[in-house]
């Protein structure tokens, strides 16, 4: 039987089983705005293009839930439930400095996340462990400027949920350095002001 865990705007997850392993569901339920061949070929696409993503993630050396079963007709994904507390409620600069880490290993891989922030790791095992999770909005790239999207979010993410933690960001970036090395990550930094910028000169106008 499933326990609803949460409901979000573009999938529910569920709390279940799987061959006696506990496990969660991912479903994405039909729009009824949509036309429901489309809305089919959309969920469709979504979660097998999600699921390829965790695995894609594993491979590039970050953690990721183990995926049991994807059932493409019903837009559900069968995962491994991960214990522990998402960072988000347990952050420190040490967590910060793994999720640099994480970050840059999917770039390195050409994997852009799109919605890295705190609310997606999970900190588990012995508290340094991270799991990233939330593949829904992932995309192939190889371009400085979408990555540098993503060091953007979490840095936006740390001066506005996480301003107690002292060094969240540098902590962050030395941990992508670690993977990327300097030259790499300032040039990921640059695009990072240059966005900022965009943003400040926006606002203006």
């Amino acid at each position: 039987m499933q326990q609803l865990l949460k409901k979000g705007a573009e999938a529910d997850i569920y709390l279940t089983g799987w061959r006696g392993r506990p496990a969660v569901a991912k479903v994405r339920e039909p729009k009824p705005y949509r036309h429901s061949a489309l809305d089919l070929s959309i969920r469709r696409q979504r979660t097998v293009h999600e699921a390829g993503f965790m695995s894609a993630a594993k491979s590039a050396g970050v953690r990721a839930p183990l995926v049991y079963f994807v059932d493409p007709e019903r837009a559900e994904i069968i995962m491994e439930r991960v214990e522990g507390t998402p960072a988000r409620d347990a952050l420190t600069v040490k967590l910060c400095r793994e999720m640099g880490r994480c970050a840059a290993l999917l770039h390195a891989a050409g994997i852009v996340h799109g919605d890295l922030t705190t609310s997606n790791f999970i900190s588990a095992g012995d508290g340094d462990r991270l799991v990233l999770l939330d593949f829904g909005l992932s995309y192939y790239s190889e371009r400085t400027e979408d990555m540098a999207v993503d060091v953007r979010l979490i840095k936006e993410v740390f001066t506005s949920a996480h301003i107690s933690v002292r060094g969240a960001f540098s902590s962050f970036v030395k941990g992508y350095e670690s993977v990327a090395g300097k030259k790499r990550t300032a040039k990921i930094l640059e695009n990072v002001r240059e966005i900022e910028q965009r943003g400040r000169y926006a606002r203006v106008a």
